[in-house]
C-alpha cells in the first residue's frame, strides 16, 4: 500500500470513529420527551436527601402506583421509609413541572435516550436547609 492510500485509509478510519463518537454522545445525552411510562416497571435508585428515603432502593411500580420498595444498602436498611416516600417517574415529571413553575432554586430532570428518568435534582430555596433532593436511577426493568 502506498503512502497516499494509507493516508486516505487513516482519514476514513478517523472519520468513522468521529461519527461513532458523535452518535454515542447523542444517544447518551438523553431525551427532551418524557418516557411513555408503562403501568408496571421496577427501578433501582440512589436517593440523597435529608430524610427517610436516603439510600439505594429497588422500587416496584404496578398499575402506576408504587407498591413495594426494597432496601439495597446500609443507609436504606437503617431508614424508616414507607411506600409514601417513593415516587413513580410520572410523579417526578409532575414535581419538576411544579418546581419550575414555582421558581425553585434548582430543578433538574434528566432522562435516558428513551425518555425514562435518569435523575431528578431539587432545591426549593437556597436559603432553606435540608430541602435538597436528588435521585439517580441506575436500572429500569419492565416485566
Amino acid at each position: 500500500m502506498d503512502a497516499a492510500t494509507m493516508r486516505r485509509a487513516g482519514r476514513a478510519i478517523a472519520l468513522a470513529c468521529a461519527t461513532v463518537a458523535l452518535a454515542a454522545c447523542g444517544a447518551l445525552s438523553g431525551s427532551s420527551e418524557a418516557w411513555d411510562e408503562p403501568a408496571d416497571y421496577t427501578y433501582e435508585a440512589t436517593i440523597t436527601v435529608f430524610g427517610p428515603s436516603a439510600g439505594t432502593w429497588r422500587v416496584t411500580v404496578r398499575d402506576h402506583d408504587v407498591v413495594a420498595v426494597a432496601p439495597l444498602d446500609d443507609a436504606a436498611l437503617a431508614s424508616g421509609a414507607t411506600l409514601e416516600d417513593f415516587s413513580t417517574f410520572a410523579e417526578y415529571e409532575d414535581w419538576h413541572a411544579t418546581a419550575t413553575a414555582d421558581g425553585a432554586a434548582v430543578t433538574r430532570l434528566r432522562r435516558t435516550h428513551d425518555g425514562a428518568l435518569k435523575s431528578y435534582e431539587f432545591d426549593g430555596s437556597k436559603r432553606a436547609i435540608d430541602d435538597e433532593y436528588l435521585v439517580i436511577v441506575s436500572e429500569v426493568t419492565i416485566p
